[in-house]
């Protein structure tokens, strides 16, 4: 009867330490902002490969057409009309002259997820440059991502001193329609 008890005492130990893990498991799946930031971070491990190849496609143009799951339909519609404005006219600016996913023109060895805070039904999320071993002091970009259905997407990409992508696709538009008048 004694070993009887200590089995069903360890059965019910080890239940209950399984119960515990388990739960712990699941709640850390169900935090968003480390979701977010770990959809984030393995597009910038991606893309920073990318952007050190030289390829037939810019590393931005490569990301929207071989990762347009990852982005809304309204920002690949955006960039894609810049992409083919600035092809029509190769010897002038008239789109963007850097990297949207960037927000520069330099290119970092590498880039890291920082701070990750929800704003409404959005998260932003800090990506810092690295390079030399340092981490810039500050962002070098701020992802804007929306949860679409059961993943991640890129909506917009915002400039840490002001200014987004989609604003500036959306003035670059403009201006190219009045000098076309």
């Amino acid at each position: 009867m004694i070993v009887y008890r200590k089995r069903l005492l360890l059965l019910s130990m080890l239940l209950a330490g399984f119960f515990v893990w388990y739960s712990l498991g699941i709640a850390q799946v169900l935090v968003p902002q480390d979701s977010v930031g770990k959809f984030v971070q393995k597009f910038y491990d991606w893309y920073g490969i990318v952007s050190h190849k030289n390829g037939k496609l810019a590393p931005d143009e490569r990301a929207v057409k071989e990762k347009p799951n990852m982005f809304s339909a309204r920002l690949i519609a955006a960039l894609k009309e810049d992409f083919e404005a600035s092809s029509k006219h190769p010897e002038e600016i008239v789109g963007l002259d850097w990297d949207p996913f960037l927000c520069s023109q330099e290119l970092e060895d590498r880039y890291e997820v920082g701070g990750v805070k929800k704003q409404g039904q959005h998260y932003l999320v800090e990506l810092y440059g690295v390079s030399g071993g340092k981490r810039n002091p500050e962002p070098n970009v701020i992802a804007e991502v929306a949860q679409s259905g059961n993943h991640w997407i890129f909506i917009n990409f915002l400039s840490p001193h002001g200014g987004d992508m989609l604003n500036d696709l959306k003035e670059l538009k403009q201006s190219r329609n009045k000098s076309q008048k």
